[in-house]
């Protein structure tokens, strides 16, 4: 048993010593004849990358108009909900006093208003036709008066002292009268624009309590909590049993009970630095510009529009590394952001791609903006590029050898285009299926330190 353990333990040896030469052997081979590379054609594309969050189009938080406790909850937190959906009820009793107290005071203001027109008519009719009719009656008795009166300083003679007494009398008190129906007429009159200010405040009052009851009814109504738009319920923060204020009272607008995300349109907001952001308002559609015109609209359907656009921004993520996601730029946002010196501007991306499903909120994104592309065209590994005689760039490749253990190198002066970081786009002096070295072997490192 000792001797196979042995042995097995010796072959082990061996067979890792055997890995370990040869792979020092193609090192050193590898050293001394180069590194080569075949030149292809393909399409470059120069990237703009910059970070962001996936984040919904529309994040709707839901919060109570009406007060009572939860007694119901239909939903939770991944549920996918429609539009009117219940959600949540809260128990009606609260908000159902409410609503009867509402209804008394509706009814105590429909009789003050009632009261206060009945008052305007009496005071546009009956009291003013009876102080007029008062001022009417006194001047015909004014009338007689005055004619006994003055027939007294005509013929003093005529009546004896008592009489003419009576006469004075009888007509000074007849004016007293008339000045006093007069004042009854203008108090009556004043009295119509009076009645008419008290049916305004009675309508006023009036409203205000239909408005109290509208309000009390659409919260009782809103004890039933539904679903205000088509989405994914993110997230709810109550439970059976807790007592929640209403809107109407608490100054926090009413308490928040659960979050809806709309999950049918995803973006991403990316963050581009100020330096890439002059390249991304060139390739971005008229309508995503600050300032752009009326005329330039967003499109209801991006999805569709993405359709006909060429170059459109990659999206990837950490959880899907294989993945790519594909979007479309819907606004750039003018106001920047800074942070630490930072300057960047914010970007919305919508993603247009069908795999978007698979994205949730708060996912950490790279987006890439095509800025400069080309087609078609010769490929070069940015390790081939050198400088030669005269500080032109270029390549070497593999020359003919005279013999067997020379690696000799031509030197190609090239003409280079754009530039991704790993190839760059050969304009001139190299074609396709060219060998270039990307590693120069180790003679020809000699000979040039030589030279």
């Amino acid at each position: 048993m000792k001797n196979a353990i042995i042995a097995i333990l010796l072959v082990g040896v061996v067979v890792v010593g055997y890995i370990a030469a040869s792979s020092k052997l193609r090192l050193s081979l590898e050293g001394l004849e180069g590194k080569t590379e075949k030149l292809t054609r393909g399409d470059l594309t120069l990237p703009i990358n910059a970070t962001g969050e996936v984040r919904p189009a529309r994040r709707v938080v839901i919060k109570a108009e009406a007060s009572g406790e939860v007694i119901e909850i239909t939903k939770q937190p991944g549920d996918r909900v429609t539009r009117s959906d219940f959600l949540i009820r809260l128990q009606p009793d609260d908000e159902q006093r409410i609503v009867d107290r509402a209804k008394l005071d509706v009814d105590a203001a429909s009789a003050r208003l009632e009261e206060t027109q009945l008052n305007l008519e009496q005071a546009r009719t009956a009291d003013l036709a009876s102080a007029k009719a008062a001022v009417e009656q006194v001047k015909a008795s004014l009338k007689l008066s005055k004619y006994r009166a003055e027939r007294i300083k005509e013929n003093p003679d005529l009546y004896h002292t008592e009489e003419q007494i009576q006469r004075v009398s009888a007509y000074e008190n007849d004016l007293a009268r008339l000045a006093s129906a007069n004042a009854t007429l203008e108090k009556a009159k004043l009295s119509v624009p009076r009645a008419e200010q008290l049916v305004k405040q009675a309508e006023a009052a009036h409203e205000t309590c239909l408005t109290n009851l509208g309000d009390a009814e659409k919260r009782l109504s809103e004890t039933d909590i539904a679903a205000p738009i088509d989405g994914i319920m993110a997230d709810l923060y109550t439970q059976i049993g807790e007592v929640i204020q209403g809107g109407m009272r608490t100054i926090t607008g009413g308490t928040m009970l659960a979050v809806v995300l709309d999950m049918d349109k995803l973006l991403v907001r990316a963050e581009v630095d100020e330096a890439d952001i002059g390249r991304v308002l060139a390739i971005a559609p008229e309508w995503a510009k600050p300032g752009h015109p009326e005329s330039a609209q967003v499109p209801q359907n991006l999805r569709a529009e993405a359709e006909t656009r060429e170059h459109l921004p990659v999206i990837t993520v950490e959880s899907f590394r294989d993945e790519e996601f594909i979007g479309i730029i819907e606004r750039i946002y003018p106001e920047p952001t800074k942070l630490s010196g930072v300057v960047t501007y914010l970007v919305d991306v919508v993603i247009v791609s069908e795999n978007k499903d698979q994205l949730l909120p708060g996912m950490r994104a790279d987006v890439s903006f095509t800025s400069e592309h080309v087609e078609n065209v010769v490929l070069c590994p940015n390790e081939a590029i050198r400088e030669g005689a005269g500080g032109k760039l270029g390549v070497y490749v593999p020359k003919e050898a005279v013999s067997p253990d020379e690696r000799p190198t031509e030197f190609i002066a090239c003409k280079f285009g754009l530039d991704n970081g790993n190839y760059s786009e050969v304009r001139e002096g190299l074609d396709e299926g060219m060998i270039v070295y990307t590693r120069l072997p180790a003679k020809r490192d000699r000979d040039r330190d030589r030279d």
